[in-house]
């Protein structure tokens, strides 16, 4: 028997499970039925497949092909692409640490009905700008100075002669008032000399520079009171010691504690200046 008959009939017996025998010219002739491959896949193959994969058939209905996908997010980014495109933005995390929460804080529309523009604090002709008030107004005093002259003839001693002290504004409160002779040390709340007086706050000092044929010096207020002053002035008063021409003369200084101008405009006024010095006209 040939080497080509013999594999035949080892096939045959392998896949068929039947005889076979082979004519002298190479024919094969089968003993059992023909060789059923549908039930041969079906029984011995199938069984053997691998269930964790699809068929082509089955992948291609179930999947898109690389075209299709291609074509269906052509007018989407890729990741790269959305990273490099929101770089000037802020990600959630970051916008939450860095603003306010909702309803935590106003709306700009909420901001702008209920607050002025910074700088609009009244229509426009209703009030003075900074300028416009410092051309029309003198601005409030932190020391007040004058002079004052009692000058005439008497004709004997006890007669009463007078000059007035006009501060040109009106103080929160009249001052406490010191009267310091030709030479003396002026006291508490009162510094300086006749020729640079000066006044603590709520203080009215009345230097002396000469007198004649004077004693008994007081002030005096808008209501004859002796020894206090007004709020806006005082008066300064002395006693003729004998007949002939009297006179006293001097400067004073007058420092508010709160002075009120024309418009009553209040102003906190600084400390006076140490004993010698000099404040601030």
């Amino acid at each position: 028997m040939s080497k080509r008959a013999l594999a035949a009939i080892v096939a045959g017996v392998l896949i068929g499970g039947g005889l076979t025998a082979v004519s002298p010219a190479g024919a094969e002739v089968s003993q059992a039925a023909a060789t059923n491959w549908k039930k041969i896949w079906k029984k011995k193959l199938q069984p053997l497949a691998d269930k964790r994969y699809y068929t082509k058939s089955t992948s291609d209905a179930k999947y898109s092909t690389k075209a299709e996908v291609g074509a269906a997010f052509a007018n989407y980014y890729t990741k790269a692409q959305s990273d490099a495109a929101l770089g000037g933005y802020y990600t959630k995390a970051q916008a939450d640490a860095k603003y306010a929460a909702a309803g935590s804080s106003y709306t700009k529309a909420e901001g702008d009905a209920k607050y002025q523009p910074a700088g609009s604090y009244a229509a426009a002709g209703s009030s003075y700008s900074k300028a416009e008030s410092d051309a029309k107004y003198a601005p409030v005093p932190s020391l007040i100075r004058g002079t004052y002259d009692i000058i005439g003839y008497s004709n004997g001693a006890g007669a009463e002669l007078a000059d007035n002290l006009s501060f040109g504004w009106t103080l929160s409160a009249a001052p406490i008032t010191h009267y310091i002779n030709d030479g003396a040390i002026p006291p508490a709340g009162c510094s300086g000399t006749v020729s640079a007086p000066n006044a603590s706050p709520g203080h009215l000092c009345v230097f002396e520079a000469q007198s004649n044929l004077a004693n008994q010096r007081r002030t005096i207020n808008a209501t004859g009171s002796y020894n206090p002053a007004s709020p806006f002035g005082a008066g300064v008063t002395v006693t003729t010691t004998a007949a002939g021409n009297v006179y006293v003369y001097g400067s004073w200084a007058v420092r508010p504690a709160v002075a009120v101008g024309p418009q009553g405009v209040a102003a906190v006024q600084a400390p006076a200046a140490a004993p010698g010095g000099k404040a601030g006209d």
